[in-house]
């Protein structure tokens, strides 16, 4: 049966959602500095934390209130929800072991990419970037899925995440990314030029699913002088997309 939804109730669930963003964005706070983050009462914050603390997504560590291992768990089957997901952590190991260069596969949600797997030559260990949020205008992947959705789907995810400077090199007028876009499409593949994290670069494809639609982006990165040119990493990178979208 389906419960009756009020704004009250959606703005209760909106609130202790907010107070898990403000946990993670603080890196853990007592409740008085969640209370000056949020703008919240304390006693809201309080009865929030305390609620969250009793359903084990928050445990307190030294007077602070930290994000609980439950949300791990969460995560890692959110991850592994789609077979596919599987499938492209293979083809993102196999690739970094070819190029010996960090691999990720990336999927966009929401108006952002986040990386699902971040491979390394060396076995049995992932990258620190599983899980990261990258705004789609600055990252490889993100402008690799970009350049495949038609410009009222671009403009509106640019609305709302904006286009924040990440570096000097960040692109920050949504026409000069338009125009990016359109020499993405055209030659297939993307390129950060140190747009993300100064001194970084990184060439990026999208996967399509059979019906065209994005499935999600693989991209190879490494440092600006160790990196060989776009081309000769577009084309190492070209063969693993084109296997990983004949496999969907």
């Amino acid at each position: 049966m389906e419960r009756d939804r009020t704004p009250e109730t959606r703005k209760t669930t909106e609130t202790s959602f907010a107070i898990i963003d403000a946990i993670e964005n603080l890196g853990g706070a007592t409740l008085s500095e969640l209370a000056d983050y949020t703008g919240l009462a304390t006693s809201t914050v309080h009865t929030h934390v305390q609620t969250l603390l009793e359903a084990e997504y928050v445990v307190e560590l030294d007077g602070k209130y930290n994000l609980g291992l439950k949300l791990f768990h969460l995560g890692e089957k959110a991850r592994n929800r789609d077979e596919r997901y599987r499938i492209a952590r293979q083809t993102a190991v196999e690739l970094a072991e070819k190029v010996s260069d960090e691999v990720n596969f990336s999927v966009e949600e929401y108006g952002r990419s986040i990386v699902l797997f971040d491979e390394t030559s060396s076995p049995n260990q992932e990258g620190f970037q599983v899980g990261r949020y990258f705004h789609m205008h600055s990252s490889a992947s993100g402008k690799a899925m970009l350049a495949e959705y038609d410009e009222e789907r671009v403009r509106s995810i640019i609305d709302r995440w904006g286009q924040p400077q990440h570096t000097e090199h960040t692109i920050t007028d949504i026409d000069a990314l338009l125009e990016e876009l359109a020499v993405v499409s055209r030659r297939g593949y993307s390129v950060n030029q140190q747009e993300e994290l100064e001194g970084l670069r990184a060439v990026g494809m999208a996967v399509n699913e059979p019906d065209g639609s994005v499935f999600g982006a693989l991209d190879i990165s490494g440092p600006s002088y160790r990196l060989p040119d776009e081309e000769e990493v577009a084309d190492r990178l070209r063969p693993f997309v084109e296997d990983l979208e004949q496999k969907l």
